[in-house]
């Protein structure tokens, strides 16, 4: 497999001032480095405050790095360059009904990341949402539909019919399962193992959940406190954790099940 994805030394920093002349430094990401190779899943676990989310955001381009690089498909991601990620890589949130506009249709959401991201026509941009919303499981009429018209099954479909619009090479899911009831993740994990298939997408998932990490990944990366203190295959990982902190938290997270 070839690589997609390079991580290399990534850092985040922030510094928030508690005092006219004192601030204080948070290093929610330190020296993190991975690869993702095409048509793979890399699942990405630890307790809150572990730096799952910051990576997230760093690789969707949400924040910008304090040092470090990310080369897509041989190519530098350039900070702040939100037109090179936004043709290559999508996210969808745990929380669909923040990440989808109330005040929009979902044909209306469709459609901007075309018009933004691509040269295609108003005949083309409507084949393109037709297709899209058949891929999620969805049905031509709900190009109409706002997202107060909708189940909470329908909004997480039509928030991955948005990342996956611009027909993206990586989807990064950030908790995008967590809230959603065991039927209705059933059914959008075995959406997004068809999806993967159909589109050969690689993805990272962003996950606290041992069960969904077995299910869709291939890979398991374990953070704790900004570092990555343990990666290998999930069969591995899970079966023979090294690290005391892995296994603690995948016994907590089984016992809550």
């Amino acid at each position: 497999m070839k690589p997609l994805l390079v991580v290399e030394s990534l850092r985040k920093v922030y510094h928030s001032r508690t005092g006219l002349f004192q601030q204080q430094t948070t290093v929610a990401l330190d020296d993190v480095s991975f690869t993702v190779n095409e048509g793979q899943t890399l699942a990405v676990m630890g307790t809150n405050g572990s730096g799952k989310s910051t990576l997230a955001a760093l690789i969707s381009g949400a924040v910008a790095p304090t040092s470090g690089r990310l080369v897509f498909a041989g190519e530098e991601l350039e900070a702040g360059n939100y037109r090179q990620r936004a043709q290559v890589i999508r996210m969808i949130f745990q929380d669909a009904d923040a990440s989808l506009n109330p005040h929009l249709t979902l044909g209306r959401q469709l459609e901007e990341p075309l018009l933004f991201n691509t040269k295609l026509n108003a005949r083309q941009r409507h084949e393109r949402i037709m297709k899209t919303l058949h891929q999620v499981g969805l049905l031509a009429e709900h190009m109409v539909f706002y997202p107060h018209m909708m189940s909470t099954g329908q909004k997480q479909r039509a928030s991955i019919a948005r990342a996956i619009i611009l027909q993206p090479k990586l989807l990064v899911a950030d908790e995008a399962l967590a809230t959603l009831d065991s039927s209705v993740r059933a059914q959008i994990i075995n959406l997004l193992l068809d999806l993967q298939r159909d589109l050969k997408m690689s993805y990272i998932f962003i996950s606290q959940s041992p069960e969904i990490v077995r299910h869709l990944a291939d890979e398991v990366m374990i953070m704790k406190d900004g570092q990555v203190i343990e990666h290998g295959d999930v069969q591995d990982v899970f079966t023979a954790p090294k690290e005391q902190y892995t296994e603690l938290m995948l016994m907590s997270e089984l016992q809550r099940k």
